[in-house]
């Protein structure tokens, strides 16, 4: 079952000084998510990574939930943004020619953090933060939309908004499975080759 608590931060940081303590506390997290596993990623030891009180995560945080929450939010981020750029780079490009410099965007951007990812798809569901991620890949439809209807000449699904749905469910599942059962593959030209096979064919076919 998932848990009921409360995943958002206690505050939002204003100053210098309070945005750069939240930023040691969620560096602290994903180190410790790391080395000890959720569940060794406790408030107190974020606390002791960090170098600060446990009084001082608190102001922040209520919980090691919204601590990791967080810490998701930002990786997510670092991914979206990624992706952003490549796609609004590639207007110009052929649908094949687009797919494989994205795929090769996704993949470079998976290799940075990818023991952390790996953690984020075997905890999020336990903390009840499933619906933020569901909510973070959802930032990804208009950008891929978008992207279909700049192609449209070389695409041939009707439904736009389906497809991208679609599309973007089955890599995030391939992705899933990779990271828990295939990690080496990210080091691997194959798994691009594979993916790019899976979108072009679904777009074309």
């Amino acid at each position: 079952m998932a848990s009921r608590r409360p995943v958002s931060p206690r505050k939002t940081p204003s100053q210098a000084r309070s945005r750069e303590l939240v930023d040691v506390l969620l560096k602290a997290t994903a180190r410790v998510l790391l080395r000890e596993g959720y569940e060794g990623c406790t408030t107190n030891r974020v606390a002791e990574v960090a170098g600060v009180s446990i009084g001082s995560l608190y102001q922040y945080f209520p919980n090691k939930e919204s601590l990791v929450v967080r810490v998701m939010e930002r990786h997510q981020e670092k991914l979206r943004a990624v992706m952003a750029a490549h796609l609004e780079a590639l207007h110009g490009a052929t649908l094949a020619a687009a797919v494989k410099v994205l795929v090769q965007a996704l993949l470079e951007a998976l290799r940075v953090e990818p023991k952390l990812h790996r953690v984020f798809r075997e905890q999020v569901p336990r903390i009840g933060a499933l619906k933020a991620l569901h909510d973070q890949n959802a930032a990804y439809e208009p950008l891929v939309t978008a992207w279909l209807e700049a192609h449209q000449d070389q695409v041939k699904v009707v439904d736009r908004a389906a497809a991208t749905w679609v599309l973007i469910g089955a890599v995030d599942g391939v992705v899933a499975r990779v990271l828990v059962d295939r990690p080496t593959w990210l080091e691997e030209a194959r798994l691009g080759l594979e993916l790019e096979r899976l979108i072009v064919s679904y777009l074309t076919a």
